[in-house]
């Protein structure tokens, strides 16, 4: 292990184990020493030789012979619409505008039930929008009731107040 350069090599922590057993267990394992021959830094095909597989199907690479090659699969694309909902959820607790709640709500129901449908992530997005939206949306509603029941309370002691004085 300390042979190798392990700067130059960002992908050595990343290898697949190799099948066989140990060595001298009967089990494929080499007697050579334990591992593959590929692991020393002087090998016929120059420095990490070993990780050719996983690149053979690069632009300019070389085929180095039997190996695994490895297909990293991309990610499927995380739901625009959940973006958009948890974005106007938080909004909608940010300001006083709690449509912007509702609204949030609604595209995370939607979003909800597009995202197995077109096989795209966000599917905890959808979810946080929908707690921040109806938390949220709760917590402004009950506050401008509130705020509107206490100024129609005020309103109506000065207008009691000022009605019996004159």
């Amino acid at each position: 292990m300390s042979s190798q350069n392990n700067w130059n090599n960002p992908d050595m922590y990343y290898q697949q184990p190799r099948s066989g057993g140990a060595p001298g267990s009967g089990y494929g394992g080499s007697t050579a020493g334990y591992g593959h021959s590929s692991y020393s830094t002087e090998t016929a095909n120059g420095p990490n030789a070993q990780y050719a597989g996983a690149y053979a199907n690069a632009p300019g690479a070389q085929f180095a012979g039997p190996g695994p090659t490895y297909v990293y699969q991309p990610l499927p694309p995380t739901s625009t619409l959940a973006i958009f909902a948890l974005v106007a959820s938080i909004f909608g607790v940010m300001s006083s505008f709690f449509l912007a709640g509702i609204a949030g709500i609604i595209m995370g129901h939607i979003a909800r039930k597009q995202i197995p449908r077109n096989g795209e992530r966000g599917d905890g997005i959808a979810v946080a929008s929908l707690w921040v939206g109806y938390i949220g949306t709760a917590i402004w509603i009950l506050f401008w009731i509130g705020y509107i029941g206490i100024a129609v309370l005020l309103f109506g002691v000065a207008m009691a107040g000022a009605g019996s004085i004159g």
